[in-house]
């Protein structure tokens, strides 16, 4: 019996499936806010520019998740009463460079229907919101891209997320003894090369499975998003300009028929509104989105 005989093997799929498992979502409808420029480009288009990853506005995403592996592999090594410099020395080499160079795309929803707070953030509260039938919408990008995305809720909970990643950290941990033989730049050259056995190819598993996590983790403060993301990977990409950046980004298309309705900004109060929406829609064939499918804001504005 060999060193990694008595390290329990991480399956992804399995892995994926009891933490970010949709399917026992029920079929619902999630809200994407924007402006009207937005609004006129997704339905128009009939599609999403989705950016990468590594370009959200938030960039401590991914440092997040780094920063709550670093934690457990210092709990478990003082747990297990072992030292912690040669997993954290493997981690920071290796880990954090390759969570860093992801090649998935967020697209950002919703689940509640008129938020305050993705009012102020992403509409100037004189914006929109576009309803989209779920799961369809995410059937409709594996339609376009031939794989499968991974759709579920954002977990702002740090108690869940460590308990999420705390059986990935123990199989690393107990891998990390099994690199000794190995100075980690040759390490990384091997999987680069694809010479992976048996031992690289867990590491490389675990790596994918803190990445994946990595897109579904918040900090509580940005709990009140009541986020639900789709990540699409694709090899593939285009630049767009913003703010003097160019930001890496895919386009995913979606059916006219996952638009299920609108809903008017707050501050939103001309009259006409309503009729140039219709038109609009009216325009480009969404014949489906009745009068009543269109909503304006409840929330009151003194000004």
């Amino acid at each position: 019996m060999n060193d990694l005989d008595i390290i329990d093997e991480l399956h992804l799929s399995s892995f994926m499936k009891e933490h970010f498992n949709f399917s026992d979502v029920e079929q619902k409808n999630l809200y994407h806010y924007t402006d009207i420029y937005g609004l006129e480009g997704i339905l128009k288009h009939k599609e999403f520019w989705v950016s990468s990853a590594n370009f959200l506005n938030d960039k401590t995403e991914i440092k997040y998740t780094l920063e709550l592996c670093r934690e457990l592999i210092i709990e478990i090594c003082e747990r297990k009463q072992i030292g912690d410099s040669q997993p954290m020395s493997l981690f920071e080499f290796f880990v954090k460079g390759h969570l860093e160079e992801t090649d998935y795309y967020l697209l950002s929803f919703c689940t509640n229907p008129d938020s305050n707070l993705l009012w102020s953030n992403y509409s100037n509260n004189d914006g929109y919101n576009i309803s989209f039938k779920f799961p369809e919408i995410a059937f409709d990008f594996y339609r376009e891209d031939s794989e499968y995305p991974f759709v579920a809720h954002v977990i702002y909970d740090k108690k869940k997320q460590k308990e999420i990643l705390k059986g990935i950290i123990e199989r690393f941990i107990s891998l990390s003894k099994c690199f000794d033989l190995y100075k980690f730049t040759e390490l990384d050259q091997l999987l680069q090369e694809g010479q992976g056995n048996e031992l690289f190819v867990r590491l490389s598993t675990i790596i994918t499975a803190i990445n994946l996590s990595s897109l579904f983790f918040k900090d509580v403060c940005f709990s009140q998003e009541e986020e639900f993301r789709i990540a699409i990977s694709r090899e593939s990409y285009s630049c767009r300009i913003s703010n003097g950046t160019f930001i890496p980004y895919i386009k995913a298309r979606f059916e006219k028929e996952s638009v299920t309705g609108i809903t008017i900004g707050p501050k939103n109060n001309m009259d006409i509104t309503m009729e140039g929406l219709i038109q609009f829609l009216k325009l480009h064939e969404y014949n489906h989105i009745m009068k009543d499918d269109i909503r304006k804001s409840c929330i009151p504005y003194r000004y």
